[in-house]
């Protein structure tokens, strides 16, 4: 019986021992032995400090397509590119409705909506629109190791994790 709680007990300190070894958080500072630093290291932002959308834009996937995400690690910049539809052409309009980072996980997100525009008048067409538009998140340093775009239209709602 004590042979088996010693054996027991040895095997946790052996499994506990190589848990760091074996999920690449110990060594050279990178993810996987790859090139890309590790969540945590100094090069990973500690701020969003902008947060930009631009409407109208070439080239964005369609209203019925998932949104792109691009990440310009020198720049300090990622960007979201895609086509939101929203009802009433005369008082609907796309908005970034929110864009947040945490730093503690290198987690950003951002949601961009199809809303009717609050300066809009009373009188709306009854039709459907959409536009295309680019979101622009720029931090202080680096690109978070994950980007979580939802995309809210009128008709499809998409939800994007990248990489």
């Amino acid at each position: 019986m004590n042979r088996r709680t010693l054996l027991a007990g040895a095997g946790i300190a052996v499994t506990s021992s190589l848990g760091g070894c074996l999920d690449g958080s110990l060594g050279d500072g990178t993810r996987d032995g790859g090139d890309e630093p590790a969540s945590g290291d100094p090069d990973r932002p500690t701020e969003l400090r902008d947060a930009t959308i631009t409407l109208g834009i070439d080239d964005a996937p369609a209203a019925d397509e998932p949104p792109r995400v691009a990440f310009d690690e020198e720049a300090s910049v990622v960007t979201v590119e895609g086509t939101v539809s929203y009802s009433s052409s005369s008082c609907g309009e796309v908005a970034l409705k929110r864009a947040t980072y945490e730093p503690g996980g290198s987690a950003a997100t951002v949601r961009v909506v199809g809303r009717r525009d609050p300066e809009a008048g009373e009188e709306c067409t009854d039709d459907i629109a959409a536009d295309s538009y680019r979101v622009e998140l720029t931090f202080d340093m680096g690109v978070p190791d994950t980007v979580e775009v939802t995309e809210d239209g009128e008709f499809d709602e998409f939800v994007v994790t990248a990489p």
